[in-house]
């Protein structure tokens, strides 16, 4: 079961995936489905009226949402290959819609002109991002009095063309973010795709309701606060539908909780969180218990009791988590500290590669594993360093080495010599049960899964980047005021970009969501449900 089926139904995207493995060719959408088609990779629910849509769709969609990592490419207009086999195509064989290529030929990625809702041509509020810099001095939701906004709007923020905010990181947008709430009832969505919404606030569910602060927030009523208070009221009634003796008063009712600053994606480098929350009172909870959408982009609404629910925080987009820790700082408790997919990689000998983002923990985790359970450690960076004929981190410069080992992994034949470097590295430990830490693209994973012959097992470990800042600095002993910079200029690097991406592999999955404290203990349990022998 691959990246595309983790819920053990087929997909468009998984029956693509294995028609293009077997026909080794571009191919067009109409052609795939009906190989498709014929070959029964279509589950009941995948047999529409329009199949070549839904699957033009959800291929444009992939390769959108996840760029140079996406697992498909577009080499025409409609034409799909696998980027994998872009260099291992056959040219006698290989075929661009019905041209067949020259021996000497090679593929082209085409980029297709994307559909999207044209830009709005507003004026938004922008703050300078050196000036978020020396007065946010932290990464991810900090809850105050309003000292921090204050500071803020006194340091020379103005209103720009959207536009153009997109393209610099330069300034900060600021984003008004109101949570819902009615006792220990929280208000909860899925944001649809097909919207101005930036990325990160996509497709999983969120908590937080609200959008651009605008020059028409602006006016002689709220200048104090540039109409950010003013803007929050507006998103919230435009987002869903609320009862008009409610909404008149929604700018008063709204109360201040705190500022999230989020430098961990480009997208967050551009974008500031002003989070608000509206408490729903007990005689107008008639009114907001069946409440209704206003806008497409908001599906699956409904009220989350985290007195009767379970609450995974995974399933929330990252703002959301970091207003759930300050919501409900009990969910952090009930937490799952760890979730197994497959067993059967691990009950025989093999090797683990543990993958995750730098200050994860999963260097503590491979520490673990090695002194309580028996494992032999194969550290790629090392591994990697010899190949690239320069010393490991940090004798190298961090940027240095990440680098260096962007430019060997994009080679042609640079993940199958990494893999088999680890493969010889592994076997020179003469253990049976092997854990290679620090793997970092899908295409060195699936050379290793080839060379292994299934004796390859893989977990993720999973942190939050305010999180992983925290983590990282302890170890390093630096200051997190200090390291910010560097420390998500690390985690951006080309070659860092696919291991969020290898958590829809893994065969298990360890949640960091408070630090490396009970880690022996989540470890033995998760070992010992695993069947996994330890070192006596």
């Amino acid at each position: 079961m691959n990246e595309f089926t983790l819920t053990g139904k087929p997909t468009y995207l998984w029956a693509a995936e294995q028609v293009l493995l077997q026909q080794k060719r571009p191919m067009r959408v109409h052609d795939i489905v009906a190989q498709a088609q014929d070959a029964g990779l279509f589950s009941d629910e995948m047999h529409s009226r329009t199949p070549q849509k839904s699957m033009q769709a959800r291929l444009s969609m992939e390769i959108l949402n996840n760029g140079q990592t996406s697992t498909f490419v577009r080499t025409g207009r409609g034409v799909f290959f696998l980027r994998k086999l872009l260099t291992q195509q056959d040219s006698q064989n290989s075929m661009v819609g019905s041209l067949a290529l020259q021996p000497t030929e090679k593929l082209k990625l085409y980029k297709a002109k994307p559909r999207r809702k044209p830009n709005t041509t507003e004026d938004v509020l922008v703050i300078p991002s050196d000036a978020c810099e020396r007065i946010l001095n932290f990464q991810g939701l900090k809850e105050e009095s309003g000292k921090l906004l204050d500071e803020l709007l006194k340091s020379g923020v103005k209103h720009i063309p959207r536009t153009t905010a997109e393209e610099t990181e330069a300034f900060k947008q600021v984003i008004t973010y109101v949570l819902v709430t009615y006792r220990g009832k929280v208000l909860c969505f899925r944001r649809g795709r097909f919207n101005r919404a930036a990325q990160f606030l996509r497709g999983s569910l969120c908590i937080g309701f609200g959008g651009h602060v605008t020059q028409q927030d602006f006016s002689l009523f709220s200048k104090d606060d540039y109409g950010i208070r003013e803007n929050a009221a507006r998103e919230l009634a435009e987002e869903i539908k609320i009862d008009s003796s409610i909404r008149a008063d929604l700018k008063d009712r709204i109360s201040f909780v705190g500022v999230i600053n989020d430098n961990s994606t480009s997208l967050g480098r551009k974008h500031l969180a002003v989070v608000f929350q509206y408490e729903v009172q007990e005689n107008e909870w008639d009114k907001w218990q069946s409440v209704s959408k206003h806008e497409m982009s908001i599906n699956e609404l409904r009220w989350i009791d985290t007195e009767t629910e379970t609450i995974n925080l995974v399933d929330f987009e990252y703002w959301s988590q970091l207003s759930w820790r300050t919501l409900s700082p009990q969910t952090i408790e009930a937490q799952p500290e760890y979730r197994i997919f497959r067993k059967k990689p691990f009950q025989k000998p093999h090797m683990l590669a543990l993958v995750g983002g730098i200050g994860s923990g999963k260097s503590s985790a491979t520490k673990i594993f090695v002194e309580q359970f028996g494992y032999a450690e194969v550290n790629s960076g090392r591994v990697l360093a010899d190949l690239l004929s320069i010393p490991p981190v940090p004798h190298t410069p961090r940027d240095v080495f990440q680098g260096q080992a962007w430019d060997f992994i994009t080679r042609d034949d640079g993940p199958d010599r990494l893999a088999r470097a680890l493969i010889q590295a592994a076997a020179a430990t003469e253990s049976p049960y092997v854990i290679i830490d620090g793997v970092r693209q899908q295409s060195t994973l699936a050379s290793l899964r080839k060379l292994a012959d299934g004796a390859l097992a893989l977990i993720f470990v999973y942190a939050t980047p305010d999180l992983a800042l925290k983590l990282y600095c302890q170890r390093e002993g630096l200051e997190e005021t200090t390291y910010e910079k560097e420390f998500f200029q690390a985690i951006g690097a080309s070659v860092e970009s696919d291991i969020n991406h290898m958590m829809n592999s893994a065969d298990a999955v360890i949640y960091n969501w408070s630090g490396e404290a009970d880690y022996l203990n989540v470890l033995s349990s998760m070992v010992e449900e695993l069947g996994i022998v330890r070192n006596e």
